[in-house]
């Protein structure tokens, strides 16, 4: 009981506070040679978010676990989560097709646009800012072959063929 006098009263504090913002820092995606893909998503909490994780009101691995899955249509296994980052492995996420030059990889788009307008719609909003544009972002193929984004909220489709 004691501890519903404690959460009101720092609830009053953050409201009476700037809103916060839980902050994306990078996103990097590397295709397995069978197409599922590994996603690491390293971001920032201010002290309200991470109050709110601690007191399990919010779940950032959670909220972007259930973003991935509506964005590529597949099932999104959490594979470990810190305090500031998140790793997730989609199976078959990249499609594979073989041809004379090699196996092309594919990589859908992903889009992070419609995850805000989703955060906005739960009780806390008005406590935070969220910014799901990483600083940077990384596309990773079995060869070794690398795409990157600067500050971009998603990442297109991409493909890459690798050679016999």
């Amino acid at each position: 009981m004691r501890s519903i006098p404690l959460m009101i009263l720092l609830l009053a504090l953050a409201l009476a506070m700037p809103a916060g913002a839980f902050t994306a820092d990078n996103l990097a995606l590397s295709v397995q040679e069978n197409g599922d893909a590994d996603i690491r998503f390293d971001y920032t909490l201010n002290w309200i978010e991470r109050f709110a994780v601690f007191l399990r009101i919010a779940n950032p691995a959670d909220e972007f676990r259930s973003a991935l899955e509506r964005a590529y249509k597949k099932p999104v296994d959490v594979k470990s989560v810190s305090s500031g980052s998140a790793v997730f492995r989609v199976e078959g996420l990249a499609s594979l097709k073989e041809s004379e030059e090699g196996v092309r990889y594919s990589v859908p788009a992903l889009d992070f646009s419609y995850a805000v307008v989703e955060l906005e719609k739960y009780w806390f909003a008005p406590l935070v800012q969220v910014d799901l544009t990483p600083d940077l972002t990384t596309l990773t193929f079995p060869d070794g072959h690398t795409e990157s984004f600067v500050q971009v909220a998603g990442i297109p489709a991409t493909s890459h063929t690798i050679s016999f």
